[in-house]
């Protein structure tokens, strides 16, 4: 894929977030992003949850999956630059460590929630 398209994807993934997912929902994921693994396996359990909460209101707002796994990827990596530590000029940050898994759960929650959703006749 070349550059312009990706950043172009991107762009659309940004507006996404920022369309569809709350502030108050985007920081929860900052926070837990940014917690996890370095203090314990709830701070994993903490940006699972808050993933759920972003995919869910993607989810909601009509996204679709492939745009949904741009838009949590888009979130993820602009994380660092949204959300800086009291006292910590220069925060550690997990995104690296952590994107692929944030994906995984993304994926499995919206198909999750999708198969959820629907009735058995």
């Amino acid at each position: 894929m070349g550059y312009r398209i990706f950043m172009a994807q991107m762009q659309t993934a940004r507006a996404n977030i920022a369309s569809h997912v709350s502030a108050e929902r985007t920081l929860q994921f900052d926070v837990a992003l940014h917690d996890a693994i370095t203090t314990s396996i709830e701070s994993m359990a903490d940006l699972h949850e808050a993933v759920i909460d972003c995919v869910r209101s993607l989810r909601a707002a009509g996204i679709g999956p492939v745009q949904m796994i741009l838009a949590m990827k888009a979130c993820t990596l602009d994380s660092g630059g949204r959300y800086h530590p009291e006292h910590d000029e220069y925060p550690a940050t997990n995104v690296d460590l952590l994107i692929d898994q944030i994906v995984r759960w993304s994926i499995a929650e919206y198909y999750n929630n999708a198969s959820d959703s629907r009735t058995i006749s």
